[in-house]
């Protein structure tokens, strides 16, 4: 059915246009036999063209050589019918030929893309295994250590792989098809976890105010680590004592890109725990902010806060 009415659109259109081109200029008999069979040809298969080309030539025949009738033609007008039917085959036949190719080109394509999806599935399944292995270790080790420095240690790696996985389930699910991500709505989801896991209580808040910004999926990664270990340092060392207090992480667009800010208003952190020491703290903070291709400075008080300036 759908051949039969894209043929008899195109045969329809092909008497309409040269109708109306017939109001300016002589319009040859087949002006536009050839265009219009190849769209029915393309749009609906060869048999949607054989049939456009039918109408088209009978049409030619009934309304352009004979008004109104099929009366007998001249070898002239007979001749230029075979020719023009056979040159339409022609053009079907190439039509064809390409619609063929190209929908054998598309089921290949999706038998890619079936294919790698199967694969990225099999790969999350397991990277996300072995974060949980890694975990496991690093939680059996932290409970059998028997110093204090080396179980917070192990306890501070155990954080931090926790964070890699969080954001690998978060950002590499096979349901998420485009390269680039809301930033924003990533962070978000961040500090939620983060609240949780660091077990704030009411006295300490960790408040986000953040706008949304496109940002490819490895970025995203490293900004979201940064914001894990400044989150984490702000929560262990700013507000000792039971202190109350507040941890904002905040994110705007500015003219050159996104500038992220982690603040809070607490005591400081001691030498030893401050981003320019030469402690592990520094040198992952650092190492994550290079990965993200952004500017990272450290603000006056009160409290510390850290500026990430992202470019575009």
């Amino acid at each position: 059915m759908t051949e039969w009415v894209c043929a008899g659109v195109c045969a329809a259109l092909s008497g309409l246009l040269r109708a109306l081109i017939s109001l300016v200029v002589v319009a040859p008999p087949y002006v536009f036999l050839y265009p219009l069979v190849l769209l029915a040809t393309l749009l609906a298969g060869w048999r949607s063209g054989v049939y456009g080309l039918t109408m088209i030539l009978l049409g030619v025949w009934y309304m352009v050589l004979h008004p109104a009738q099929f009366g007998p033609l001249t070898p002239g007008e007979g001749a230029a019918l075979v020719l023009n039917a056979l040159s339409g085959l022609a053009v079907i036949a190439v039509a064809q030929a390409f619609r063929t190719s190209y929908r054998v080109a598309e089921a290949e394509r999706a038998a890619k893309l079936e294919v790698r999806d199967l694969l990225l599935r099999e790969l999350n399944h397991r990277v996300k295994n072995n974060f949980q292995m890694v975990e496991s270790l690093l939680d059996m080790q932290r409970r059998r250590a028997a110093a204090a420095s080396t179980e917070q240690a192990l306890a501070d790696a155990l954080r931090r792989v926790h964070s890699m996985a969080q954001a690998h389930a978060n950002l590499y699910s096979p349901e998420e098809a485009g390269e680039a991500i809301d930033l924003g709505a990533y962070l978000g989801d961040l500090c939620e976890n983060l609240s949780d896991s660091l077990l704030l209580t009411g006295d300490v808040r960790l408040d986000s105010w953040l706008t949304s910004c496109r940002c490819d999926r490895d970025r995203a990664v490293a900004v979201g680590l940064v914001v894990n270990e400044l989150v984490t340092n702000a929560a262990k060392y700013a507000f000792p004592g039971g202190r109350s207090g507040r941890i904002l992480v905040s994110l705007k667009q500015i003219e050159v890109g996104c500038e992220l800010t982690v603040a809070d208003n607490g005591v400081g952190m001691p030498p030893e725990a401050q981003i320019n020491s030469r402690g592990l703290g520094r040198k992952l903070v650092e190492g994550f902010a290079r990965q993200t291709g952004g500017i990272l400075t450290r603000g006056g008080g009160p409290g510390v806060s850290h500026t990430l300036v992202l470019p575009h």
